[in-house]
């Protein structure tokens, strides 16, 4: 092997490294936003139910609001309350929409929104 075609090799060498230099502190620095964005979204929705589970009090169906309600431990205490009657959303009901039919009694996941209304997803049975 001549010099020159070691010193061609040697520079191709230290070019792909000086790329994947680069290509690292894109990735670290992507990875950083991304970390920052996560962080104000979980303060942003520290007190909803984007993320958790739900149980559907009355039918969502495709394009038209339902109601669901708070499932986990840290909502039985403010769920609790008398029955209700007739068509008198339940206690600590929420506005709910969803892309699909989901009938009452399913457990679904809350994937976005606010008190306003909340998006839902089902979840899909464990087997």
């Amino acid at each position: 092997m001549s010099a020159a075609e070691s010193g061609r090799t040697l520079i191709f060498l230290l070019q792909t490294l000086a790329l994947l230099a680069v290509l690292t502190a894109a990735v670290a620095l992507a990875r950083y936003c991304i970390e920052k964005r996560v962080r104000a979204s979980m303060l942003r929705h520290a007190g909803s139910l984007v993320g958790k589970r739900a149980l559907v009090v009355s039918d969502l169906r495709a394009g038209i609001a339902g109601l669901i309600r708070p499932l986990g431990p840290e909502f039985d205490e403010k769920g609790a309350g008398p029955a209700r009657t007739g068509n008198m959303p339940a206690r600590g009901a929420y506005p709910a929409i969803s892309n699909q039919l989901i009938s009452r009694g399913r457990v679904v996941r809350v994937t976005g929104g606010d008190e306003d209304g909340y998006l839902v997803q089902p979840l899909e049975k464990e087997r």
